[in-house]
């Protein structure tokens, strides 16, 4: 995938953006791993994704795919100086849900391939190719109740 993170944002400025894990430790892209702001003698440049100006006032990076499954922050910050900095001032921000390989949507989920499995009753649901699976719901039918557990 590419430009899952996208940001509308005045022209000719400097982007770049910062993912964060559930605990709040930022991407480092050199090092693929999360750790504590600052560790290592890191910055902001270190932990930064450019961001490429594609008019319009719109602005696209791309998800690092060495990050595993799960939801992440991202945060855009303006850069004013050289080079990132930990004073540049945060200009947008939001959620996402990374499948590993995408970004997992309801458009996606509703829109697309699906597929049940009519002997255990899971539920496969595909991103746009058809062939990359986005989620899988397994279900669990014990005594009076159904329950969908995401896989």
């Amino acid at each position: 995938m590419a430009n899952e993170i996208r940001v509308d944002y005045a022209s000719g400025n400097t982007l770049y953006a910062v993912i964060r894990n559930a605990t709040g430790q930022p991407w480092q892209p050199a090092g693929q791993a999360f750790a504590d702001w600052g560790a290592g003698g890191c910055n902001a440049d270190d932990y930064a994704i450019p961001l490429t100006y594609r008019s319009g006032s719109r602005y696209v990076g791309d998800f690092d795919v060495h990050i595993p499954a799960g939801g992440y922050g991202i945060q855009v910050f303006q850069q004013a100086g050289a080079n990132p900095a930990d004073t540049d001032d945060l200009v947008y921000s939001r959620e996402i849900a990374w499948t590993g390989t995408g970004e997992l949507t309801s458009t996606k989920l509703l829109a697309n391939k699906s597929v049940q499995d009519k002997v255990s009753g899971a539920v496969t649901y595909y991103d746009d190719d058809g062939q990359t699976v986005l989620l899988t719901h397994t279900v669990d039918d014990a005594a009076a109740t159904v329950t969908k557990t995401p896989g």
